[in-house]
């Protein structure tokens, strides 16, 4: 079975090591907690260490040591799309287009719930939790049965209907909470120092997050280690920014890969207190915010994570960008009718950002650009066509049919 290198646990500011146990920040500086891997071995091997499909194809670089733990619904491997009408429609030269809708409940946090419930199992929980808008919710319930685990699902009151009856249908505890999630994530964080259950957090589980570094690493074997100029990551709280901008990261340093891309952090402007602080220069001001129809990047109040995220703009010489609820919807639309993808509001985010940047020539559009698609829109609530039937002989089918397609 393939080992994990995984070797500490590293204080995102002040250096400090620990070793690979259950720790949410630093003893000292109470700084975030990031993994480190043996780089050496990374670099003697190559990615000739990678064996298998999907998600636990990368586990020597995912913290989980015993190959028991590593559950499973058979997400990861999702496909890298080139779109070349879209490019044209957007007058980019290449883009590219991650899309995590495929995973086993359509999202991308099914890369963070393998992670965080193998490490449940890895330091004997029973139980886990979440605070969710949503499709956090929906993933975690799902994993947590799949482990036999009992799980605790804290869900938005205005989720969409599609993600509260897969979370009520996967566990026996579901509870709907007022408000939005920056309302209960800060009483529930107080509830994770008791250890009543495990973190399946976004706040601070360096474990959870790990899960979403393979999007890097499926980016990369997909482009032949020749990854895209630009990579465009949804923003919440950071977790798929930080942990994608990781995994670039490292392959860097074992010499996979010759650079990292230039990393786009896109947020909803209802809720863009990283994007906002980056464009005006300043320290991330908490917003408080409403709905959203990006339900999964609603959070106003992204706490450490968020400052990472700033730190790693900065860093990296990156960019952020948001986008109004009409311009996502409009991008989900254009989606959907020029390549034939159906993503939700949080998932083309993304794009909406996109274009936006690239309107204001803040991104070259010659370079490639790689957009993760972080969600399907089957689980999303939208409005209905028309249901009213028509009925037909063959000579109103035939007439009907010219019109629509023209006599040609």
């Amino acid at each position: 079975m393939t080992e994990s290198l995984a070797r500490h646990l590293a204080c995102i500011d002040c250096g400090g090591r620990y070793p690979l146990g259950y720790r949410l920040e630093c003893e000292r500086c109470r700084g975030l907690l990031e993994l480190t891997y043996d780089l050496e071995r990374l670099r003697k091997e190559g990615p000739a260490l990678f064996s298998g499909t999907g998600l636990w194809r990368y586990a020597p670089v995912l913290p989980i040591a015993d190959p028991a733990h590593r559950v499973t619904l058979g997400e990861g491997g999702t496909p890298l799309l080139d779109c070349p009408r879209l490019a044209a429609q957007l007058g980019v030269r290449r883009l590219l287009l991650k899309f995590d809708g495929p995973n086993p409940t359509g999202t991308v946090k099914d890369r963070s719930s393998a992670t965080a419930i193998a490490a449940a199992l890895q330091f004997g929980y029973r139980a886990t939790s979440v605070v969710s808008s949503g499709n956090a919710g929906s993933s975690i319930a799902a994993y947590s049965a799949r482990a036999g685990l009992r799980s605790l699902i804290f869900a938005y009151e205005r989720a969409s209907a599609p993600k509260l009856l897969h979370m009520a249908a996967t566990t026996a505890d579901l509870v709907i909470y007022q408000g939005v999630y920056d309302d209960l994530i800060t009483l529930w964080d107080r509830l994770v120092e008791e250890r009543l259950f495990f973190d399946c957090g976004a706040s601070r589980n360096a474990y959870k997050q790990e899960g979403k570094k393979t999007l890097a690493y499926e980016i990369a074997e997909q482009t032949a280690f020749t990854p895209p100029d630009v990579v465009v990551a949804p923003v919440a709280v950071g977790e798929t920014f930080i942990a994608t901008a990781r995994g670039f990261r490292e392959m860097r340093e074992a010499g996979w890969i010759p650079r990292v891309p230039l990393m786009v952090a896109a947020q909803a402007t209802r809720a863009n207190a990283i994007a906002r602080a980056f464009r005006d220069g300043t320290p991330i001001r908490p917003l408080k915010i409403g709905y959203t129809v990006a339900e999964g990047l609603a959070a106003g109040n992204p706490g450490k994570k968020g400052e990472w995220v700033l730190r790693l703009l900065h860093d990296l010489k990156g960019l952020a960008g948001d986008a109004e609820d009409e311009e996502i919807l409009d991008v989900q639309r254009l989606l959907a009718r020029v390549e034939g993808v159906w993503a939700g509001p949080t998932g083309v985010a993304t794009l909406a950002v996109l274009r936006r940047l690239l309107a204001g020539k803040q991104l070259d559009p010659a370079q490639t650009i790689c957009v993760i698609v972080s969600e399907t829109g089957l689980k999303t609530e939208a409005e209905l066509p028309s249901r009213q039937g028509t009925a037909f002989d063959h000579d109103s089918l035939r007439r009907l049919v010219l019109e629509r397609l023209g006599s040609a």
